[in-house]
């Protein structure tokens, strides 16, 4: 059994004796220290994930551009391409148990610094690599890096912030993480053009250190809490809790269900762009930017504002809404409307993106959140991949718009299942964590007075 205990906390003079906040004796809230955080400190911390944050999601995007160039140009093999696009996300759900385990029993900030340095070490070696099996190692093992700090970072937010925040927070560095995404393919891509794909990894390896630098200067640390050596399936509490949860079981489990569809257009949107619309390689911009800048509006104008008791509604509207936009926008299939109802699909995108991590902050327990949000990370990296052979099977077989229909469409049926069963259960249970040893504990309150935290 793990031991509930408040963690002793360097940040604060709380130790490892007395109730935790919410509960009688025991209870479910992060470190007590980010209560006691002062405000100055509080937004330089934010600010430093979020850097830290958008650096991270930067580098992966920029090393992905490089890598697929530096393959390409070395082999000039699809299949080894294939190779390097599974050999970066499959550590995300091949190790996800122990990855998660690895963040719940490490002090989180130590543990990002000590995987970033190693990230940069690996992309400094693939930098100077020529041989494509080396690459393909390298490239696993950067991937089994972002596997620990994936979920390690988004563990972090609760240890800075008042549970009242964690959703204004968890917004923002959605926002620095869209941003990494957006300029990440674009500097990857001129670095590769112009001084060569070793040195756009070497760039990447710049960042993990700076990466490791920002989080070494937060000033909180929050040590994991006790737990029993030899405590059985520890690995896999994180799959356990997610289920276990009445909330998050239908939350999560709708969400990756819907990824599978959603994710289809990642591989369709350019086939769309360029065979149906017409509009060449501007119209494929235009469409991925204006989902990128609904994303950008959902987390930071709308999902921000959420109250904690609206978030599983959130999550299942945001589904909803990303599937009824893309089938819209392949149905009408011209160009104006398409790139507006892509942009409200990434309205729907942002929100729900935001709103599961809260939800997860919210309902799940400090001892396991590396866990379940390694086990979510897991769960749709695996349907990601799902998604980019069935959108490349559908496109072969029925073209890009007919792809993007289904799409859209099974995203929309399985949100309105995801309404239905979320409608079934208790209100209150919606508001409530729950804890698989305790039952319920912790009512979440339906509105928050706090200040935006950035």
């Amino acid at each position: 059994m793990v031991a509930n205990k408040v963690p002793a906390c360097s940040s604060c003079d709380v130790g490892g004796s007395g109730p935790l906040i919410g509960s009688v004796g025991r209870g479910m809230r992060p470190c007590p220290c980010a209560a006691s955080v002062p405000d100055v400190a509080k937004q330089r911390d934010l600010t430093l994930l979020l850097v830290a944050t958008a650096l991270s999601s930067l580098g992966d995007e920029l090393a992905l551009i490089a890598l697929t160039i530096k393959v390409f140009e070395l082999s000039h093999s699809a299949l080894s391409v294939t190779a390097l696009l599974v050999a970066g996300l499959l550590p995300m759900v091949v190790f996800a148990p122990v990855a998660g385990l690895l963040v719940d029993r490490s002090e989180k900030v130590h543990l990002v610094a000590v995987v970033a340095v190693i990230q940069a070490i690996l992309a400094f070696a693939m930098a100077g690599t020529l041989n494509v099996p080396a690459i393909l190692v390298l490239s696993f093992l950067l991937g089994t890096g972002a596997a620990i700090s994936s979920p390690t970072l988004v563990a972090i937010v609760p240890s800075i912030v008042r549970d009242g925040d964690t959703t204004k927070a968890n917004a923002w560095l959605e926002a620095g993480r869209y941003a990494g995404w957006v300029l990440g393919p674009i500097l990857g891509g001129v670095l590769a053009q112009t001084v060569g794909s070793g040195w756009a990894l070497s760039v990447d390896g710049i960042s993990f250190i700076v990466i490791a630098a920002a989080v070494l200067s937060l000033s909180v640390r929050c040590p994991p809490e006790n737990h029993e050596e030899n405590e059985k399936h520890a690995a896999r509490k994180g799959f356990g809790f997610v289920w276990s949860d009445p909330v998050l079981r239908v939350t999560v489990t709708i969400l990756v269900a819907t990824v599978l569809f959603a994710a289809i257009d990642n591989v369709a949107e350019v086939f769309f762009a360029r065979e149906v619309l017409h509009a060449g390689s501007w119209g494929f911009g235009a469409i991925a930017s204006a989902w990128l800048t609904g994303m950008v509006i959902g987390a930071t104008g709308i999902a921000r504002r959420l109250p904690p008791g609206r978030l599983p509604l959130a999550v299942i509207g945001g589904s909803l809404g990303i599937g009824a936009f893309v089938l819209a926008g392949a149905a009408i299939g011209r160009t104006v409307p398409a790139i507006a109802f892509f942009f409200a699909a990434g309205i729907g995108n942002g929100v729900q993106n935001v709103s599961i991590r809260s939800l997860i902050h919210a309902r799940v327990p400090e001892h396991l959140r590396g866990r379940v949000f390694a086990a979510y990370f897991g769960l749709l990296t695996f349907m990601q991949i799902g998604a980019t052979v069935l959108g490349g099977v559908l496109i072969g077989a029925f073209g890009a718009r007919a792809a993007l229909i289904i799409s859209g469409g099974g995203g929309v049926g399985v949100a309105l299942l995801g309404l239905l069963w979320l409608g079934s259960s208790d209100v209150a249970v919606q508001e409530t964590i729950v804890v698989p040893e305790l039952g319920p504990v912790v009512k979440i309150p339906e509105t928050e007075t706090s200040q935006d935290p950035l």
